[in-house]
């Protein structure tokens, strides 16, 4: 089982990596922290896309308080 395969049940919608993250990451862990360290999650989150074909969000992190996956617009 792949990594896209073990987080398909999580899917959600979002238009980009940085639409993914700002519709469910937690202002606190994402944004309140700075510019800087949002652009650095951004582009973590955009790399582990690009290798994996897949992006997560912890349950601790999620807005929803459930892990959430992202697969890319056209996924």
């Amino acid at each position: 089982m792949t990594l896209k395969d073990l987080w398909r049940k999580y899917q959600v919608e979002a238009d980009s990596v940085e639409d993914f993250l700002a519709r469910y990451y937690k202002v606190s862990r994402y944004t309140a922290r700075g510019e800087e360290y949002a652009a650095a999650l951004r582009a973590s989150n955009e790399r582990d896309l690009e290798r994996d074909g897949v992006t997560i969000i912890s349950h601790h992190d999620s807005k929803t308080g459930e892990v959430v996956a992202f697969y890319g617009k056209h996924s």
